[in-house]
């Protein structure tokens, strides 16, 4: 990944170059911004730039030895970290098994998200983390001279789901760290990091692309048409990660079809149909049973904007906007914030290893209740 490749942010990585150039590099910065919104990319720019022999003010050669290493992504001073699980048969959690499966990816492709690193790593049913282990791996790494002789660079991709103890660990590299060492996090979601290491680290906040931005960068990358790029950007909101989803799923949304049915089911509180929609909500696991609440999520402020008028505000696809033409009168300001706050309250439940089924019968006959009460 070169500057040049990274879509929309001409201005962070100009000042990014001159921080490189001026030798005035930060040991540790936290690229903060939304999924899709070419954080990562920014941050794996940089740290070509940093290894480059010969950089210019506008880019990475591209000729050199470390950038030709940067190609293949096994420049030996560039170091991953990122959220896996722990296997079966493994005495300590590292993320050393998966580093083929994230290189793939990120060979594969340019912008991606959580879900595409699950379906990657098959994690399916279980919980990703980075744990102590990894960290006390990374200082082990970031210890040893570099083989090459300049900086090595650690990129952390969403240090947000470090665990406490794995937090403390880094906070301890961050602020003890050894010569020549430059550490790049990548996060989607800031405030969940601790305060002490949101306090020491260099913020570059990477902010989501407008769409106009968005509407060019999914022609660019997708092939679809202008007409169509510029109708999946009014959706996605800046996600290119989430417009390559969408894209390659034929502009659907996954989760649209089980949220219509469990919609009609929750309203008509008939008992076999929740079961087997509560089947249906647990079987994939973890991470898409909060994709699945955070789709409902959406979908509810949607409907509640399209009700007050707004409608050159609602972000939906065709065929999200056809059926909340239709949903949108049973969401209304005497029942939208209570409903907002049962759908966080179950995302919290299943973060936080709630049985699902439980979680998504207790949300649905709740939801009944709602759905039922007119508007005052």
């Amino acid at each position: 990944m070169y500057f040049r490749d990274v879509i929309g942010h001409e201005a962070l990585g100009e000042q990014l170059r001159a921080a490189a150039q001026s030798n005035r590099v930060a040991h540790a910065s936290l690229f903060d911004g939304p999924e899709g919104s070419g954080a990562l990319g920014l941050a794996r720019a940089y740290a070509r730039y940093l290894h480059c022999e010969a950089p210019t003010p506008e880019d990475a050669c591209g000729a050199c030895s470390a950038c030709r290493a940067h190609d293949q992504l096994q420049h030996p001073d560039l170091h991953w970290s990122f959220p896996f699980f722990k296997g079966e048969k493994s005495d300590t959690a590292v993320s050393q098994p998966f580093q083929g499966a994230w290189r793939t990816l990120l060979a594969e492709r340019p912008y991606f998200g959580l879900e595409e690193w699950v379906e990657a790593t098959g994690a399916d049913r279980k919980q990703l983390f980075i744990s102590v282990h990894e960290a006390l791996e990374i200082n082990r790494k970031l210890g040893l001279k570099a083989f090459k002789g300049g900086r090595k660079v650690l990129i952390c991709w969403l240090p947000e789901t470090m665990r406490v103890d794995t937090a403390n660990k880094m906070l301890k590299l961050i602020e003890e760290p050894t010569d020549g060492t430059v550490m790049l996090f990548v996060s989607e979601h800031y405030d969940q990091l601790l305060a002490t290491i949101r306090s020491r680290v260099q913020a570059v906040r990477v902010p989501r692309l407008d769409d106009a931005t968005a509407a060019v960068a999914i022609e660019r990358l997708t092939g679809l048409a202008e007409a169509d790029a510029q109708e999946l950007a009014g959706v996605v909101e800046g996600n290119l990660a989430l417009a390559l989803r969408l894209a390659g799923a034929g502009g659907a949304a996954p989760d649209h079809e089980l949220f219509v049915e469990w919609m009609r089911a929750c309203w008509g509180l008939k008992g076999a149909d929740l079961v087997d929609q509560s089947d249906r909500f647990a079987k994939p696991g973890r991470e898409a049973m909060k994709r699945f609440l955070q789709y409902a999520l959406h979908m509810v402020r949607q409907c509640i904007v399209g009700n007050y008028g707004a409608f050159d505000a609602v972000r939906l696809t065709a065929r999200e906007r056809a059926f909340a033409e239709k949903f949108a009168p049973f969401i209304h300001h005497g029942n939208v914030l209570e409903m907002q706050q049962l759908i966080e309250t179950a995302y919290r439940d299943i973060a936080g290893n709630v049985n699902g089924k439980l979680v998504f019968m207790d949300l649905s006959v709740k939801l009944h209740g709602l759905l039922k009460r007119p508007a005052a």
